[in-house]
């Protein structure tokens, strides 16, 4: 996970981490957690609301959270 990636993206759509928590569910603590730190990832459900906070593309999704792997992967699978 690119956690400087997800924050950049996060201030570039100027919202506040706090925001972010809530739509989560979580605690601002939480999420300063896990947004600052490479080991607490975070849930499927959780990714899901994130890329609708922030208006994530699927490009930008895949390069927070999957170092572009599933793009990596699609293109193995098209090709063969």
């Amino acid at each position: 996970m690119n956690v400087r990636l997800l924050k950049a993206k996060r201030v570039e759509r100027n919202v506040k981490q706090k925001d972010l928590a809530t739509v989560l569910g979580i605690t601002e603590k939480a999420m300063c957690q896990k947004e600052c730190s490479e080991v607490n990832k975070f849930k499927a459900e959780e990714m899901v609301e994130i890329v609708k906070a922030l208006n994530l593309s699927f490009p930008e999704f895949d390069a927070i959270f999957f170092d572009h792997e599933l793009t990596k992967c699609l293109r193995r699978n098209i090709k063969t």
